[in-house]
């Protein structure tokens, strides 16, 4: 039976209830030194020097990131005078509602009203995921163009699609690239093909990473390399593109991790979901439950992410982040399929758990912005 829409199932009711929750921790946390605070001090120096490609911190070379989130930051230090927390705070929230928004339009015919609350405050309270919607980072920027290309990739696959599309998916991978790095286009060109191929259907694979989609790519790439290296000549350039990629990749300078990191560092990154939220996969696996192929896309997508990323030799748990929407919505899918096929109890009772957990976690960033602002620093 279709249950009734109440306020509380409006998307616009939730994501206002959050931000009220986040608010006072948005308002009085204090600016983390070794990350918030040297990206500020990058767009400082960027516009002091007149440098718009090429970053530098204290007259050192900065080819970590792309420069696009350091641009935002520069964009509204001229426009109001100086930097703006609040606003640079809403770099990182915003992308996170627009994630969860994105999900929901996909997965909501899927999801009646308590599976899609589950799923909703399930990711909202993960640890990992309400920490990058607060903190000023490009991570969640990154995740949200993931979540776009992914989206645009599955309406195409399904017949869903329009004719720009073939243009939007590109657009979206290469932002992704221009927010974070490498780790922009590691889900779109590598985890797509693996759930083609499980679906026996790689000849789709033409159509998504056609002539369009390299011909974008090659332009946007280009152009930004081409200015990178008029601005900061041929060593900026090959510590962009190789000593930041392949260094990182292979034998790690930073971050460098063993082999099993993440089978461990999803647990608490992805918690407390992930108590409920990889049980709930893993009993599915296990009873050879016949997956929608929504569900399919999602789990294969987040698995070969974490088996290509425990390859790479430098590792952080926020590098998991983009997986998290697929898992926690795989999850809320997965749990209502459950409830279909009979074990309605336990699902209801594991959905319920879900919503009241991720509720409870922004219930305690509530209590700690007001009592405990500096708390962030810790954690970063």
């Amino acid at each position: 039976m279709e249950e009734k829409p109440r306020l509380i199932d409006s998307f616009l009711f939730r994501a206002a209830l959050v931000f009220a929750l986040l608010l006072p921790v948005l308002l009085r946390r204090d600016l983390t030194p070794t990350n918030e605070m040297k990206y500020l001090e990058i767009a400082d120096e960027a516009l002091r020097d007149g440098h718009f490609w090429c970053l530098f911190h204290n007259g050192e070379m900065y080819a970590d990131k792309p420069p696009l989130y350091i641009w935002i930051v520069m964009l509204s230090k001229l426009v109001f005078g100086r930097h703006c927390v609040f606003l640079l705070e809403m770099l990182s929230l915003i992308p996170a509602f627009i994630t969860l928004w994105v999900l929901e339009r996909w997965c909501g015919g899927e999801l009646p009203g308590r599976y899609r609350l589950a799923a909703f405050y399930s990711l909202m309270g993960a640890a990992w995921f309400l920490g990058s919607a607060i903190v000023l980072r490009m991570d969640m920027m990154m995740t949200m163009f993931i979540t776009l290309s992914l989206r645009t990739f599955w309406k195409m696959y399904t017949g869903d699609g329009r004719p720009a599309d073939r243009w939007l998916f590109p657009l979206y991978v290469f932002l992704a690239i221009f927010s974070k790095g490498p780790v922009g286009i590691m889900i779109p060109l590598l985890c797509i093909p693996v759930f083609l191929l499980f679906r026996k259907d790689i000849r789709f694979m033409g159509r998504v990473w056609g002539w369009r989609s390299w011909l974008l790519l090659a332009v946007l790439c280009g152009i930004w390399w081409f200015c990178v290296w008029k601005e900061g000549g041929a060593e900026y350039l090959n510590n962009l593109l190789f000593h930041q990629t392949a260094g990182r990749a292979v034998n790690a300078f930073h971050h460098k991790e063993p082999l099993w990191y993440y089978c461990y560092t999803i647990w608490y990154a992805l918690a407390p979901a992930s108590l409920i939220v990889l049980p709930v996969i893993f009993l599915a696996l296990f009873r050879k439950m016949r997956f929608p192929s929504l569900v399919q896309f999602f789990l294969i997508v987040s698995a070969t992410f974490f088996v290509i990323m425990s390859a790479v030799s430098g590792k952080i748990a926020v590098y998991l982040l983009p997986i998290f929407g697929p898992l926690c919505y795989a999850a809320s899918m997965l749990l209502r399929q459950m409830e279909e096929e009979g074990a309605a109890r336990p699902a209801r009772t594991l959905s319920c758990a879900l919503a009241v957990a991720g509720g409870a976690v922004l219930a305690v960033a509530f209590v700690i912005g007001i009592f405990f602002p500096g708390w962030m620093n810790s954690l970063l």
